[in-house]
């Protein structure tokens, strides 16, 4: 028997706490204007909620969904809490959005089919509840949903106090940790270290360029073997002699060109430009390279 409490319009808190819900319910299209409590509730047989409202709070803690639950379409205005409630059959979320904190720690699930993205309000911090949820991501398939998952339990983490390390050994780590982020996303943000390796680039290309790459006080040819060309001072040649220095760190693409010998300028400094470069030029490839590996070109 399905019990019809579908199209409701609640306008004030209502509880079903400890409630035993028998034979399939359907509470779909129903609008909750107050807060609505189920916790501890036993739902022994399929649960609807499709396209529901849920403008208050919405407590599900330590529910029982022995079925079947479609939540499909369902706006969660205010904070929703899953705490300790177990899905013993498929737990649909599809075209769910959450815009206050979603709550999952110590939920039990084999599946629970929503997207990321559908979190606007964010995860409440469950070390637990993140890495079970970037299981279920993987096991569903949803990559870039255990991509971005990943990167939000990182820097979640960051914020946590870390009792098991010492506090300088956790600052040193929180500190290292920022650049991780920034710099290529954990590993899952390939873009991040081309556009840092792009600006990089750049911005070495206009240091040749003030030093006197290619002009006339440039001395770098009469120290090359002859038939080898060199530098006319042309943007584009500029700016591909960075190229060339930037992927050279790496000694995979490219060897290293000369290095500028120019009238005038420190012949130190210009060195360590060059060496500058390359280094990061390699940290950065490798940044990149790692961040593919671990997206785009992913093995699992």
């Amino acid at each position: 028997m399905l019990q019809a409490l579908s199209r409701l319009r609640i306008e004030r808190l209502v509880h079903f706490n400890r409630t035993t819900f028998q034979d399939s319910v359907n509470f779909n299209s129903t609008t909750f204007n107050g807060d609505a409590y189920f916790g501890s509730s036993a739902f022994n047989d399929y649960a609807y909620f499709q396209s529901s409202a849920f403008n208050g709070d919405a407590d599900f803690n330590g529910g029982t969904f022995n079925k079947e639950a479609s939540f499909n379409d369902v706006v969660f205005k205010s904070n929703t809490t899953f705490n300790s409630s177990q899905f013993k059959g498929d737990a649909l979320f599809e075209n769910t959005t959450f815009h206050g904190k979603l709550s999952l720690t110590r939920a039990r699930y084999d599946k629970l089919f929503f997207r990321w993205n559908n979190i606007e309000g964010g995860l409440v911090y469950d070390d637990a509840a993140y890495m079970t949820l970037m299981k279920n991501f993987k096991d569903l398939g949803y990559l870039e949903d255990y991509d971005s998952c990943y990167v939000q339990y990182r820097k979640d983490h960051r914020k946590q106090p870390w009792p098991a390390v010492g506090s300088w050994e956790a600052f040193i780590r929180k500190t290292i940790d920022y650049p991780l982020e920034w710099f290529y996303g954990y590993g899952k943000k390939p873009f991040n270290a081309f556009f840092i390796s792009l600006g990089i680039v750049i911005a070495f290309a206009f240091y040749w360029w003030a030093v006197g790459l290619g002009g006339p006080r440039d001395k770098t040819k009469e120290s090359l073997k002859d038939g080898e060309e060199w530098l006319d001072g042309d943007a584009t040649d500029i700016l591909g002699f960075s190229v060339t220095v930037f992927l050279s760190g790496t000694k995979f693409f490219i060897d290293p060109p000369a290095l500028p010998n120019i009238e005038g300028r420190s012949r130190s400094w210009i060195k360590k430009a060059f060496i500058l470069e390359r280094v990061l030029g390699a940290l950065f490839s490798v940044l990149f390279f790692v961040a593919i590996g671990g997206t785009i070109v992913r093995t699992a």
